[in-house]
């Protein structure tokens, strides 16, 4: 059914005549006649009864009334919330992160996206990699952050490189390695090692440092950033993280990076991720935009 023969419909109610209806919607009276008779050929019905004075709306037109009324007023709602949607003022965005770039740059990202824009709800969700690409895969989020040589050849994703921080590996202050100079990696090992899930790359290459050394038998493993860093902060054991992840720990000598001998093996390569076939929303145009720029910062 045409909006345009519910307008003239709605015309003719107030006008009562053709005429001066058609002359208001700016239509022939001809065109006009036509669009009324279509409209009523559609619903089966007629709708006004034609007379020398104009025309009258029968029960059919009365009772169509408030459901035509109600069809344009829920199309003028549609165009209101599109437009608030398109102008980031309304709406909502779910957002992946893997564990890592979950501090130090994600959290400040969503920070800068809240306050800049306060009616868009936010919703972020953390796991590895494999797990996001499975929420994007299934509409459950819209783009994610996280190491992507696991996905490099995924035909589904669309890959965004981003600056890639610096990795070191750290302790408590006052550890037993801390302050020891230049350290090989055999010395890690006495130690255990707390760490995330990490991809298959980084693994084999701790694998392979570790191998002449009796390999890395002593690990903890915790995919939540920060309950790992307290884990560090409190015992003897050690990790790898992004500088930006401890930034504040180490500023505040609460954790000491540790000079290892082959930690540049292990480079992280994180990305912007986000289905090849969908155009992001406006919402998370705008945060992949913050993201680019706090990627940059963060790592100049």
């Amino acid at each position: 059914m045409d909006t345009r023969q519910l307008q003239h419909f709605l015309a003719l109610l107030e006008h009562g005549n053709f005429a001066r209806a058609a002359e208001a919607v700016h239509l022939s009276q001809p065109a006009f006649s036509r669009s009324i008779q279509q409209l009523e050929q559609q619903l089966g019905i007629s709708l006004f009864d034609r007379g020398r004075h104009g025309a009258s709306a029968t029960v059919y037109a009365r009772a169509a009334l408030p459901h035509v009324r109600a069809l344009f007023a829920a199309r003028e709602a549609l165009t209101q919330e599109i437009q608030a949607v398109q102008g980031l003022e309304t709406g909502e965005l779910a957002v992946g992160t893997g564990p890592y770039p979950a501090i130090g740059l994600m959290d400040h990202i969503a920070a800068g996206f809240v306050d800049r824009y306060p009616g868009i709800r936010l919703r972020l969700h953390t796991a590895n990699w494999e797990a996001l690409r499975h929420d994007l895969l299934a509409h459950e989020i819209e783009l994610f952050v996280a190491d992507t040589r696991e996905l490099s050849e995924d035909p589904a994703l669309t890959i965004t490189p981003l600056p890639q921080p610096a990795g070191v590996v750290f302790c408590r202050h006052g550890h037993p390695l801390a302050g020891r100079g230049k350290l090989q990696w055999s010395a890690l090992l006495e130690f255990p090692f707390a760490l995330t899930r990490l991809p298959d790359a980084i693994e084999a290459t701790l694998q392979q440092l570790s191998a002449p050394h009796g390999g890395l038998t002593r690990r903890i493993e915790c995919d939540n950033v920060a309950m790992l860093v307290a884990m560090v902060a409190g015992s003897d054991a050690i990790s790898m993280a992004p500088v930006n992840v401890i930034r504040t720990q180490l500023a505040a000598g609460s954790l000491v990076d540790l000079p290892v001998q082959g930690v540049e093996q292990i480079q992280t390569r994180y990305g912007l991720v986000h289905r090849r076939e969908r155009q992001l929303s406006p919402a998370a145009s705008a945060f992949k935009q913050l993201l680019m720029q706090a990627a940059a910062e963060t790592t100049a």
